[in-house]
């Protein structure tokens, strides 16, 4: 039990180390420091995987998910935040003009905040679903991974499930999101 506390209260410790360093990194961003920002992205993503950004951006979707994993369970918190980094990384980017680049960190940010929505057996967070549509509206779905097209079905078929007061106060729409499903559905698995 002690060890398991202790591992816990560093994550903690790693996840506000890392939320410090982002803020600072939001800070740059909002003033146009871009080069600034783009550091303080690196060091939030070091805080909270502990290793290097440049090898940590290396790796798939799937090494990072399992990088978050302790004990066959997926840590949430540190997830989000990944995803928050990502999602504001990948604006920074395009900024810049480097689409690709920003479309890859965006693609990242997506599955892993549908990781996250997903592992909650309740309906998600309404923040978390309006990332999420965010992403899933911003990016071309039929450039997707296989693997975040899959997440993303399942994504709408809970949201779909979800009553009719959940779906308002997420300002969601049912027959747009049958539509999303529809043509995610249309795309196959290929």
């Amino acid at each position: 039990v002690k060890g398991v506390l202790l591992s816990e209260d560093y994550f903690m410790r790693m996840i506000n180390q890392a939320l410090a360093v982002l803020m600072t990194a939001l800070g740059f961003k909002r003033a146009g420091q871009i080069s600034q920002a783009l550091q303080a992205f690196d060091q939030a993503i070091e805080g909270l995987l502990g290793i290097n950004a440049y090898l940590a951006k290396q790796l798939d979707d799937e090494a990072l998910l399992k990088m978050l994993t302790f004990q066959d369970e997926l840590d949430i918190e540190r997830l989000l935040v990944l995803a928050e980094i990502y999602r504001e990384e990948a604006e920074v980017y395009a900024w810049q003009g480097q689409v690709e680049r920003s479309q890859v960190m965006a693609q990242s940010s997506l599955r892993f905040y549908l990781e996250a929505a997903l592992a909650d057996e309740g309906n998600p967070d309404i923040e978390l679903v309006h990332k999420i549509e965010a992403l899933r509206l911003k990016l071309e779905i039929h450039t997707l991974p296989v693997e975040i097209r899959l997440a993303l079905m399942d994504h709408l078929e809970r949201l779909l499930a979800a009553g009719d007061d959940f779906l308002e106060a997420a300002r969601l729409s049912r027959s747009e999101l049958r539509g999303a499903f529809a043509l995610l559905d249309s795309l196959g698995m290929d």
